[in-house]
């Protein structure tokens, strides 16, 4: 497909094709560490697996999508991207200082550059997680302009996702509550190891379910923006972004835990594992592709006034 996609021959094979060109990307990492791990070399693969994996498709989605974008849309991407990194950069200092996850370096070393005492890897992932869903988002949009547009929430609909969100608040206090009944002093002498079923695992300090607590206030938070942020989405390109993307990070979260590129700590969890996942990953990028692209359909709505042609945000700025 070329940059404009004058010469795509259907929506669905371009879509295809980008799965299909994701997919080698990142199996091709792979191979390419394999291949040289065999031939005894190793390297800062977290870094390097961020620069091709999940740089190299940001920005070509960032080309394809930015210039047919509406004022008000870039407008609100440029916020939405920096509200939720500014906020995940300071979860992040915060999770580290508690450790909510720590790194095993054995199998692969990190870059070795610090901001703080925090691995610029971490840094540098968060633009690329929580810009990709909204970027992919946006040029599903402009490859398959016909799916509809949503409706307002009828009163029912709004009032049970406010009682979940409710819900989802009320169970974050009382793991608050657990936690502060734990408090204790923060391990930082405690390391990863490779259990004997050859998992990394990183268990330290008490029990008080840090990043449990940080789901369950993402998922109050994004309840609350879907129901204002309804009427301006699109249902079925939010739910095709949604099933596409959510496997893909779902495999690159295996693939870092798995290599103990950050290994999450079982004392900060609910504690319950598929393998080295624990089950506040599935929620992780559920919550990180939706909220950042409801919230960014709900400023773009309400930037709207600053668009001079008026253009309507379900339908593509073309040049």
């Amino acid at each position: 497909m070329s940059a404009d996609g004058s010469t795509d021959r259907t929506p669905h094979g371009a879509l295809l094709g980008r799965l299909i060109g994701l997919s080698l990307l990142m199996l091709g990492m792979i191979a390419l560490r394999w291949g040289l791990a065999a031939l005894g070399r190793t390297g800062p693969w977290y870094l390097l697996h961020e620069l091709v994996v999940l740089l190299v498709p940001m920005a070509f989605l960032l080309v394809e999508v930015w210039g047919r974008l509406a004022p008000n849309e870039r407008l609100a991407f440029v916020a939405t991207s920096g509200l939720f990194i500014s906020l995940s950069a300071v979860a992040e200092m915060i999770a580290i200082e508690q450790r909510y996850w720590w790194f095993f370096t054995e199998l692969d070393p990190l870059s070795g550059f610090d901001l703080g005492a925090i691995p610029a890897e971490e840094f540098l992932s968060y633009p690329l997680l929580l810009n990709l869903p909204v970027l992919w988002y946006l040029w599903l949009r402009r490859v398959l302009p016909g799916l509809a547009t949503g409706v307002a929430p009828s009163a029912r609909v709004r009032s049970a996702l406010f009682v979940a969100a409710g819900l989802c608040g009320v169970a974050a206090l009382v793991l608050m509550g657990l936690a502060w009944r734990n408090f204790g002093p923060i391990d930082r002498v405690t390391q990863p190891f490779v259990d004997v079923a050859g998992a990394v695992r990183y268990v330290a300090g008490p029990k008080q379910y840090g990043w449990t607590i940080v789901q369950l206030l993402g998922w109050v938070g994004l309840l609350v923006v879907a129901t204002k942020a309804w009427p301006s989405v699109h249902p079925g390109r939010l739910f095709l972004m949604t099933v596409t993307y959510f496997p893909f990070a779902l495999f690159f979260e295996l693939l870092a835990c798995g290599r103990g590129w950050w290994v999450w700590n079982a004392q900060q969890t609910l504690g319950v594992f598929t393998w080295v996942l624990p089950i506040e990953s599935f929620s992780m990028y559920l919550t990180g592709a939706l909220f950042p692209t409801l919230t960014f359909e709900l400023l773009a709505a309400a930037l709207r006034g600053l668009d001079p042609a008026q253009v309507s945000g379900s339908v593509p700025a073309t040049r």
